[in-house]
């Protein structure tokens, strides 16, 4: 145990005599004699997603008692079924790949101030110039997102004590850090096991039902479901809630979100490749005891899927080669790089186009990240179409040949030119296509995750609704907060600024 960490048996002392002055609200309201705690930990996590697993883990190697439940039967969260990429700035991996230069904490915060990414600053995400709604970061305190761009550089060195490999980072997108395959789901279980190691414990299949209060107004604890549908009630000295969004929850979908309740969810297909449990259990359990919501009404996170049994590669592949999108009739209809996958699926919808498709060439599909996208098992699997001329490219796809000819006429000859005269791209992805050349079967939009949760400080502690005061002893993370963005790398820093705060406070108490 290191040398600062908190001597756990004095915070169990503590919290046991929760037990004899506990009186909850909800209780002492309905005239009901309060409970007995059935479990008593320093720090009680609710939901076993990524942001959840952090904040444990690092909370149990400060030596305190930890407890994690989870409605689920398995753990990890959405972060599992990810392409494992973390945005990174200043961190030990661009020094490995000699990556120094426009790549600080500073730069990263300019670039999201400024709106050069999709994701998460804005109510309208599709980050054209064109947009005359965009409006830069739409948050009530940048200081939260500050905090987590600043720990940018301890989230990388999070993930390396961890075990997680970062495969090299590509030049065309230096913010971007690749993971392989399987990464997080490996993660989640190393996590797990340091976890058990420090005498925790993971309750899984175990539902909260009811935040728990003190007179004062502090959370004290949970009342949870157990699959045998037995109330269990567990104390702590810290409550953190960390259980996601709530795609699937319709109340708050049509409360808030009501433009977009109607778009198709999925992931790795339309109409599937995530879990349907997204019911925003943690943002309702915080909303009847008071909390502040925040972000609530900005769009879902999109991405762009094929149809089921399509094999597919991710469309992230932006950020990485050169590649062009265009619908049926063989035209691009939005600036690839600047827009990325969650852009492109804005585009579609907002254009009514029935279907994207990824046109590129030999370069890209041979190229350095080419076994990182598994190219070649797509096109082995059928989920790609090759041809060495454009009319036999139409031929198998459907897609109107003449009006791939005058798009890759036109790239060609802008390309020769060093401008882009239909979108305007100046990245240096964009370049020439030559033949034979790659185009992939449709994919559509998807939304798979909402923005949007309870309003935290720059510590993650809750705020309320009616005076923006803390609620004491109550902390959210991950995309149950809405004062953050769902990307992986504010899921990992959420967690680790969460457990920061509560070990400092706990040591300080």
């Amino acid at each position: 145990m290191k040398s600062n960490s908190i001597q756990r048996r004095n915070l169990l002392l503590t919290a046991t005599a929760l037990t004899a002055g506990f009186s909850a609200k909800g209780f002492a309201a309905e005239g009901k004699a309060p409970p007995q705690f059935d479990r008593q930990c320093d720090v009680l996590i609710v939901g076993a997603g990524m942001a959840g697993l952090t904040a444990a883990g690092v909370l149990s190697k400060e030596g305190l008692r930890v407890i994690v439940i989870d409605k689920r039967s398995w753990i990890g969260g959405d972060a599992i079924y990810s392409t494992g990429v973390v945005f990174g700035a200043q961190t030990r991996f661009h020094e490995r790949d000699g990556i120094t230069e426009g790549v600080s904490v500073e730069d990263y915060w300019k670039r999201l101030n400024q709106g050069l990414f999709d994701e998460p600053v804005s109510k309208v995400r599709d980050n054209l110039p064109v947009s005359p709604s965009y409006s830069g970061i739409a948050k009530h305190d940048p200081g939260v997102l500050r905090a987590c761009a600043e720990k940018l550089p301890a989230v990388a060195d999070f993930l390396f004590e961890n075990g997680v490999t970062v495969l090299p980072i590509p030049k065309a997108a230096p913010f971007l850090l690749p993971t392989p395959k399987g990464s997080m789901g490996e993660l989640a279980k190393h996590l797990r096991e340091a976890i058990e190691e420090a005498e925790g414990s993971l309750l899984l299949q175990t539902a909260a039902e009811e935040l728990l209060q003190d007179e004062a107004g502090t959370v004290i604890g949970v009342r949870a479901r157990t699959r045998g549908n037995r109330d269990v009630f567990i104390g702590a000295q810290s409550v953190v809630l960390a259980t996601g969004g709530f795609l699937n929850n319709e109340d708050l979908m049509r409360r808030y979100k009501r433009y977009w309740a109607a778009a198709p969810k999925g992931f790795s297909f339309v109409g599937g490749g995530i879990p349907t449990d997204h019911t925003g259990d943690g943002i309702e359990l915080a909303r009847k005891i008071g909390a502040a919501l925040e972000d609530m009404e900005s769009v879902p996170k999109f991405y762009t899927a094929p149809q089921k049994g399509t094999p597919a590669f991710s469309w992230l592949m932006l950020d990485t080669d050169t590649a062009y999108v265009v619908d049926k009739s063989g035209r691009r209809f939005v600036n690839e790089a600047q827009a990325r996958y969650a852009g492109c699926a804005l585009a579609m919808l907002r254009l009514g186009i029935d279907g994207g498709f990824v046109l590129f060439d030999e370069a890209a599909f041979s190229g350095p990240h080419a076994a990182r996208w598994q190219f070649a098992k797509v096109l082995e699997d059928g989920g790609i179409w090759k041809a060495d001329t454009v009319e036999e490219l139409g031929k198998l796809s459907g897609v109107d040949a003449g009006g791939l000819r005058e798009t890759i006429e036109a790239i060609n000859r802008d390309a020769a030119r060093g401008a882009d005269s239909r979108f305007g791209r100046s990245d240096g992805r964009f370049r020439a296509l030559r033949a034979p050349y790659y185009l992939s079967k449709p994919y559509w939009p998807v939304m798979f995750k909402t923005e949007g949760g309870i309003e935290v400080n720059p510590r993650f502690e809750v705020l309320r609704h009616s005076d923006a005061t803390v609620i004491p002893g109550l902390y959210a993370v991950g995309a149950a907060c809405g004062s953050i963005s769902t990307r992986l790398c504010d899921v990992f820093a959420s967690g680790l600024t969460a457990a920061e705060s509560i070990a400092a406070k706990l040591r300080r108490h």
